[in-house]
């Protein structure tokens, strides 16, 4: 019976996907006092005191910190776990105003995100994350994708679907992709050979 009940919370917390977490402790070997971070930051300013006393942290999901509020600055640090498996270090976070997890709180649920990058920085600036079929009128041309829940997504070179396009696909629950100058104005869910797309792996890029 006590197999059985195991069996099934494994179930349902593989189900229930997991929530991007990032876990900061003022002692090394995660000791001392622990803060807990599961929310995009884009103003930590308030924390500058308990950042400088870190010694130890433990992230799931993918992370990056940036020297400037509003994500608008050169990376202060990047931690990514693809598969949602926990991991911890002894380390210390460099001097940082804001920093956020990519794409949605539950990464397991199909979605993409955009980004407007900055320079030096294509993660950073304005992120927008999309889990319907289908998007446009973006307000900017995307310089990097986040795709998440294993999914597949076609990018269009215009804004009404139409156009040269690509198929960015991942088999990981978190994968990215720098754009280098490949215009996406609209995208959908999926990949349809209708389209005739070129074909890109996100996974051969991480």
């Amino acid at each position: 019976m006590l197999l059985r009940l195991i069996y099934i919370t494994a179930f349902f917390n593989i189900a229930l996907g997991y929530v991007q977490e990032l876990s900061l402790f003022t002692e090394i070997g995660l000791e001392g006092n622990e803060f807990i971070f599961r929310s995009k930051e884009p103003d930590i300013t308030a924390y500058s005191a308990l950042l400088r006393d870190v010694k130890s942290l433990c992230y799931k999901g993918h992370w990056k910190g940036y020297s400037a509020t509003n994500y608008t600055s050169d990376l202060t640090f990047t931690y990514t776990s693809v598969s949602g498996t926990q991991v911890c270090l002894n380390r210390t976070i460099p001097e940082t105003l804001s920093f956020r997890h990519h794409g949605p709180s539950d990464p397991t649920a199909p979605s993409v995100s955009i980004y407007s990058g900055v320079p030096g920085n294509a993660h950073g600036g304005m992120e927008r994350t999309f889990t319907g079929l289908a998007a446009n009128n973006f307000d900017f041309v995307p310089t990097a994708l986040i795709l998440t829940g294993r999914s597949s997504w076609t990018g269009f070179f215009n804004n009404d679907f139409s156009g040269n396009s690509t198929c960015y696909s991942t088999a990981e629950l978190i994968g990215w992709v720098y754009m280098y100058g490949n215009v996406v104005r609209s995208i959908v869910q999926g990949c349809n050979p209708i389209h005739e797309s070129d074909y890109f792996d996100v996974d051969k890029s991480l």
